[in-house]
């Protein structure tokens, strides 16, 4: 896109297609976004819904269904259509397979029957609906499929990436990964250098803790026994979805419609919780050098969509116990939010590496980055803090926090070691780099909110949301009339070639 066109504003805002989004999405962010603005929606809801079980109002207008009614239709297996689909900038369905934390526990030729499904009616309402951009979600096959279609169609795709220190901003990513934050609207420099300082300094004094999920603590006996009830519904709806299972085993857990896996992850996660303690963990940190490592939360979108060449994390364990030096050890933070996820075994497979401790689950990690003499993470809030506090840092991932200057990137895991080795001899970052850092990795974000859709948003929230998406239709500009023409000739056609080299201009 030519920078003329995308300083000509949309005169009657953009029609966004959202992909994948549920009731309580669309009521609270995109009704209440376009009746304050000029854009229009539509919605081509999760796939778990149909028509007759969508919490909605599923006769509206603006809102289409991937199916009709229970019946899944999966599609013929059409391997030259979903090829045609890759392209750079779009992940392989492949790994749209592997990062969708149901899909990939399916056999291979159902995953690919149900990605040709998919992807053929993101085809054909795409080319009803016409939009002038697509808004896509990180999550689940699906939200993939999206993005590559509308990449085959011409058609501009963006997903929605939430700020974490600090909580309330939001900004668009034209890829399925938060490098790819796109500045949709140029903020002040000054303001924005002002913005990262205040931040910086409530997160050195501890006012700003990024927000993470924790895991519910077992039940006393007496909770367990209050629990009875609500429990004893779920195994008749459990018993019940097993007849529909055809159905719903693209969308839900096994453990939804299978008495008996309901059965086994309660086991498992009953012993794995037991787990950790039969192993030695570290509740302080240790007086000696070391090289911290924290572990993801998984299956989760911040490595099995944003990393996915990284998603076996026992693997990664074992790449840095080999590149790490005699002189350090290897601490492996326990994701707090994920202590229930490594039996026994895994845990001793961990242990048994050269230099590798296990620090505690539920321990404040911030006392580790304070020591550590390097962060490595492959994607997450863990190496944001350690780049903040000036720290050497190795993001595995695709990560704007390599915008820091102590952060890198791995260019290749040959180099490793080497890196691993320059990175200790690297001396903490300075106050006023750091800030300056801070700026640009902060400049694509927008006031908006944080991704919690449980609460209510409030007015000024909404707002922020406004001005997000007439920024963006000030930049996809004149874009719209050729994106028409692209999917009039996608609706004549019975397929449609490959435009992924699409121009959605600069991204940070």
């Amino acid at each position: 896109m030519t920078e003329a066109a995308r300083q000509a504003p949309l005169k009657d805002g953009l029609h966004i297609v959202t992909v994948g989004w549920g009731a309580e999405l669309v009521s609270k962010l995109a009704d209440p976004v376009a009746a304050k603005s000029g854009q229009r929606f539509s919605h081509i809801v999760h796939p778990r819904f149909h028509r007759g079980n969508y919490p909605g109002d599923g006769s509206r207008a603006d809102v289409r269904f991937f199916r009709e009614s229970r019946d899944f239709p999966v599609a013929e297996i059409d391997r030259d259509f979903l090829g045609s689909l890759e392209c750079d900038r779009v992940p392989t369905v492949h790994n749209m397979i592997l990062g969708d934390r149901v899909v990939s526990k399916l056999d291979y030729q159902e995953a690919l029957g149900y990605a040709t499904f998919l992807a053929r009616r993101l085809r054909d309402l795409f080319a009803e609906l016409k939009p002038d951009a697509v808004i896509v979600g990180f999550d689940a096959i699906h939200a993939g499929l999206g993005l590559a279609v509308a990449r085959s169609l011409g058609i501009p795709a963006f997903a929605l990436h939430f700020s974490v220190i600090p909580a309330g901003m939001a900004c668009f990513c034209d890829r399925l990964t938060p490098a790819a934050r796109v500045v949709v609207k140029r903020p002040d420099p000054a303001v924005v250098e002002s913005m990262a300082e205040h931040a910086l300094d409530r997160f050195l004094q501890r006012e700003i803790v990024p927000r993470a999920y924790l895991a519910p603590p077992p039940l006393p006996l007496w909770g367990k026994a209050l629990k009875l009830p609500a429990r004893a519904r779920a195994a008749v709806r459990t018993m019940r979805n097993k007849h529909s299972r055809e159905i719903i085993k693209f969308t839900e857990s096994r453990n939804r419609y299978s008495v008996s896996s309901v059965l086994n992850t309660y086991l498992d996660k009953a012993m794995s919780r037991r787990a950790i303690e039969g192993v030695p963990t570290l509740t302080a940190p240790p007086d000696g050098p070391f090289i911290l490592f924290g572990l993801h939360m998984q299956p989760e979108s911040s490595i099995d969509v944003w990393a996915p060449f990284f998603s076996n994390q026992m693997w990664v364990i074992e790449l840095l116990a080999r590149s790490v030096p005699p002189t350090h050890k290897l601490l492996i933070k326990i994701h707090k939010s994920d202590a229930a996820n490594y039996s026994l075994v895994k845990l001793r497979q961990m242990l048994a590496l050269p230099g590798v401790e296990l620090v505690a689950p539920f321990v404040d990690s911030r006392q580790f980055l304070e020591r550590a003499d390097l962060l490595v993470a492959i994607q997450g809030t863990m190496g944001l803090e350690a780049a903040l506090l000036g720290k050497p840092v190795i993001m595995l991932g695709d990560s704007p926090v390599t915008v820091f200057p102590s952060a890198s990137g791995v260019a290749g895991l040959r180099e490793l070691p080497a890196l691993v080795r320059r990175k200790l001899a690297q001396p903490i970052a300075g106050r006023k780099e750091i800030i300056a850092a801070f700026a640009r990795y902060l400049e694509p974000f927008l006031p908006a909110s944080d991704n919690d859709w449980r609460k209510e948003k409030s007015e000024a929230e909404i707002d922020g949301y406004v001005a997000m998406f007439a920024a963006l239709s000030d930049y996809l500009g004149g874009a719209r009339s050729s994106v028409h023409a692209s999917n009039t000739a996608a609706a004549r056609a019975a397929s449609a070639e490959s435009v992924c080299d699409f121009d959605e201009g600069q991204t940070d």
